[in-house]
């Protein structure tokens, strides 16, 4: 969580649960919103929908074809 710029507390007990609480929840809005639109939709629904969306996006990118991820083979199949 440090690279999201949280601070890092020694004691439970530095805040009350209700101040904790309130900090933890601005936290996450923050983190929310920051997420890419497509991403907070998903998560916007309910769990069953959430799973359902994700192996139908997984099975579809399983069917198409593999890209080579390099450039050096892209090149060489430009070169012949």
């Amino acid at each position: 969580m440090a690279r999201i710029h949280w601070l890092a507390v020694e004691r439970w007990s530095a805040l009350r649960n209700p101040e904790w609480e309130d900090e933890l929840r601005g936290a996450h809005a923050i983190t929310f919103a920051k997420l890419p639109k497509r991403t907070r939709e998903v998560m916007a629904l309910p769990a069953k929908q959430q799973e359902k969306l994700i192996a139908e996006r997984r099975k579809l990118l399983a069917d198409k074809p593999k890209k080579s991820r390099t450039r050096k083979a892209r090149d060489q199949t430009i070169l012949k």
